[in-house]
């Protein structure tokens, strides 16, 4: 019966999307210090010009009203994120942003990096430097099953604000979107 269930799912649905929508209050609390390691704003000829291709491969994230931060190990880029906001953000605008808001659109680090929190700190500095540049609140949204991600912008502290879940019925062009917004906001 469970499998009648679930190709008659399949056929009803050709696809879906459940993403947690965190946010986080934009601070200036103070410079991280980490031993060996910088987080800093980067420009897009830095990452572009980057000897590691998993890096270079992020690079068009760097584009119109994006800032863009990197962990940096000596010169080595071993870590990105993007934050996207104004015009350059209503391409994307998957959530609604406001004036002085922005949405964190990638993070990566590189895989021989992972598991020394690089992730998190990138994240908050990043969230620093944005308050900064006059932002009031920052966005991300993560795959709900993507258990590390949703973990690294907790330690960050940053709040679930919402769960969205997109479902795309066949035959029509308009997916049915039900947004649960938390009272954090």
């Amino acid at each position: 019966m469970g499998n009648f269930i679930k190709t008659w799912v399949q056929f009803l649905i050709q696809d879906y999307s459940f993403y947690r929508i965190y946010g986080r209050g934009c601070t200036n609390s103070g410079a991280l210090m980490n031993a060996g390691l910088r987080f800093e704003p980067v420009e897009k000829k830095q990452i572009v010009n980057s000897a590691d291709p998993a890096i270079v491969e992020h690079a068009w994230y760097h584009d119109r009203d994006t800032h863009a931060y990197a962990c940096l190990e000596d010169a080595r880029i071993v870590g990105l994120c993007f934050f996207w906001h104004g015009i350059g953000y209503s391409k994307r605008n998957f959530w609604p942003l406001r004036e002085h808001e922005a949405k964190l659109v990638q993070l990566f680090v590189l895989p021989e990096m992972r598991g020394q929190g690089i992730a998190r700190r990138l994240i908050e500095a990043a969230t620093q430097d944005m308050s900064r540049r006059g932002f009031s609140y920052v966005y991300a949204r993560i795959w709900q099953s993507n258990k590390p991600s949703l973990r690294t912008f907790e330690r960050a502290g940053w709040q679930r604000v919402a769960t969205v879940i997109e479902i795309f019925p066949h035959g029509r062009s308009k997916s049915f979107r039900l947004e649960l917004r938390n009272k954090v906001l």
